[in-house]
């Protein structure tokens, strides 16, 4: 796990590091083995189409880019100037963006399972063919107190940041 993330040079808070090294201890090692087989950033193509697919753009040196909360346009123009491809779909910002120029489309669908204040996560659907690129933001519904009742009883390290920043409790 990076203990220093984004361009900025951020350093993980303890707490957030202890939090790591907790969901580590509690993976399984095939599960362990199945994530770092995972490739950090993937371009397929799909009907001429290239779609690059990451959790966040990287550098050259593979550390996450600087990190934009709510990207415009610009933002992610800028963000991806070094990828060449036609659609970009990315995460870690939990925000949900979509921007669109000239044939590119830049969609974060947002978080799936940090809701915020809300009952509902949300989710995209892209659809693309020969003659059509489209994309839908949805949200689903689920049961969020289940999940907040099973964060403080698993009182995993740093679980009431995870209940703040990501469920809207104090």
């Amino acid at each position: 796990m990076p203990r220093i993330v984004h361009d900025e040079k951020v350093k993980i808070s303890k707490e957030q590091f202890n939090r790591n090294e907790w969901i580590k201890k509690h993976l399984s090692n095939a599960s362990i083995e199945f994530i770092r087989s995972l490739p950090k950033e993937n371009i397929i193509e799909l009907f001429d189409k290239k779609i690059y697919m990451a959790h966040y753009p990287m550098d050259s040196k593979m550390n996450f880019k600087k990190h934009i909360k709510i990207a415009n346009l610009q933002d992610n123009e800028e963000m991806f100037k070094d990828i060449e491809a036609d659609i970009y779909l990315y995460g870690h910002t939990h925000v949900e963006t979509y921007n669109e120029n000239f044939n590119k489309y830049y969609i974060n669908p947002g978080a799936l399972g940090c809701p915020g204040r809300t009952d509902e996560a949300p989710y995209g659907i892209l659809e693309i063919n020969r003659k059509v690129i489209a994309y839908k933001q949805l949200k689903v519904k689920y049961n969020v107190k289940k999940v907040i009742d099973d964060i403080n009883k698993l009182s995993f390290p740093g679980y009431k940041h995870v209940l703040k920043n990501f469920y809207g409790l104090d």
